[in-house]
C-alpha cells in the first residue's frame, strides 16, 4: 500500500474515533524535543526566582506543540482523546525531566548559594576545598534527614521549605541557610509548571482535531466572495 493510500486509511480512522497510530509519530517528536528543551533549559527555568520560570514552560510549550502538530498534520483530522492523551503524555515527561534536572543539580546550586551568602567562611587559597565539602555535606545531610537522600531527598526537603543546617569542617560555627523558596511558593511554582506547560502545548495540537477543509470553510472563501459578487 502507497505511502498516500495510508495517510488516507490513518485520516479516515482518526475521523471515525481515533486511532494511536495516527498520533505515534507526533508523539515520538514531541518528546525528543521536550527531554531536549527539559534538560537542558526548564531544569534551570524552575530555580528562576519570582516565578519568572513559568514563561519558558509556555513558550517551550508552543514549542513543543508546533513540533507535535507538524506532525500530525497530514493525518487531520485526528480523534480529539488521542490530542488529549498524547499532548498529556508529553508534558507530564517533560515537566517530570525537568524536575528531575533540577534535583540533579541541586547540590552544585546549594554549594554555589552557600558561598554566594557570605556565611561561609573560605580561607585562602581553599576555595576549591570548600566547595567540596559543602557538595559532600549536601549529599550526606539529604540522605541523613530526609531518606533515602538523592533526588526524593530533595523533594521532601524542598517540600517542607525547611532550613538547612551547614556543618562543615574548618568552620567556626554552624551555619543556616534558609530555604530557597517557601514551601508554598514552591508547590505552586511545580503545579503551575505543569498546568501551563500543557495548556500551551495543547493550545497549537488541538487544531489537529479539525480537517483542512473544516478549517477553511470557518474562514473567507475568495471563490464564494467571487461568485457572489458576480451573482450580484
Amino acid at each position: 500500500m502507497s505511502d498516500s493510500n495510508n495517510d488516507k486509511v490513518c485520516s479516515a480512522v482518526c475521523e471515525n474515533g481515533g486511532s494511536s497510530g495516527c498520533m505515534w509519530k507526533s508523539t515520538i517528536a514531541g518528546l525528543l524535543v521536550a527531554i531536549l528543551l527539559s534538560w537542558t533549559l526548564l531544569s534551570v527555568a524552575l530555580s528562576l526566582p519570582f516565578f519568572l520560570g513559568l514563561f519558558f514552560f509556555m513558550l517551550f510549550g508552543l514549542i513543543i506543540g508546533a513540533v507535535m502538530f507538524r506532525f500530525a498534520n497530514p493525518h487531520r483530522p485526528v480523534a480529539k482523546s488521542g490530542i488529549v492523551l498524547s499532548t498529556a503524555v508529553v508534558s507530564l515527561i517533560c515537566w517530570a525531566v525537568a524536575l528531575y534536572g533540577e534535583c540533579v543539580e541541586f547540590p552544585e546550586d546549594f554549594a554555589d548559594r552557600a558561598i554566594k551568602s557570605s556565611k561561609i567562611w573560605i580561607p585562602d587559597n581553599a576555595y576549591h576545598e570548600v566547595r567540596e565539602q559543602l557538595n559532600v555535606f549536601i549529599v550526606d545531610y539529604l540522605k541523613t534527614k530526609y531518606p533515602p537522600g538523592g533526588v526524593l531527598g530533595y523533594l521532601k526537603m524542598t517540600a517542607v521549605g525547611d532550613p538547612i543546617e551547614i556543618d562543615i569542617p574548618n568552620q567556626p560555627k554552624v551555619v543556616t541557610l534558609p530555604p530557597r523558596a517557601t514551601a508554598a511558593s514552591w508547590w505552586i511554582r511545580v503545579v503551575l509548571s505543569l498546568v501551563l506547560l500543557y495548556v500551551a502545548v495543547y493550545a497549537v495540537t488541538c487544531d489537529l482535531a479539525q480537517s483542512e477543509e473544516v478549517k477553511r470553510s470557518k474562514g473567507d472563501d475568495p471563490e464564494k466572495e467571487s461568485g457572489s459578487t458576480v451573482t450580484d
